[in-house]
């Protein structure tokens, strides 16, 4: 399976974007019904544990999602960790384990004016997280 990117260039990994974008599915993000309707339409009729790919249709949808100024203003933590709800949409039957969606870049973390801290589990190499610490976000 290729590599996904994004393709709006805000972020350098994919999979970091998908941590950011994970980190807005509890604030209203503007994205939220979009989502909704293809969680509906994908990752509701997906056949568990069959080996099936990640459904391309909601990569393809993360992999274009324009995230606005406005979301990226409430986002204060990330989160990285192989539990994260968004992976669900990608894989339902993902079990946290593999290198799928691993981040080996956080480039792009400077749009994200209000961000605090990080809370780090796994998903990333600790120096990956290197930029952020130096700019003063807290990694715990």
């Amino acid at each position: 399976m290729d590599k996904h990117i994004d393709k709006t260039g805000l972020f350098e990994d994919f999979n970091f974007k998908l941590v950011v974008i994970d980190a807005l599915l509890d604030k209203e993000p503007s994205f939220k019904s979009q989502l909704e309707d293809l969680s509906e339409k994908y990752t509701k009729n997906y056949e568990w544990y069959s080996g099936k790919e990640p459904i391309k249709e909601m990569l393809e949808f993360f992999s274009e999602l324009n995230i606005e100024q406005k979301d990226l203003e409430k986002v204060t933590e990330l989160c990285f960790d192989g539990g994260n709800e968004i992976y669900f949409y990608i894989k339902p039957d993902w079990d946290g384990e593999g290198s799928f969606f691993d981040i080996n870049s956080v480039k792009g973390f400077e749009h994200i004016k209000n961000l605090k801290s990080v809370d780090y589990i796994s998903m990333a190499d600790e120096k990956v997280l290197e930029p952020m610490k130096e700019c003063g976000i807290i990694i715990e």
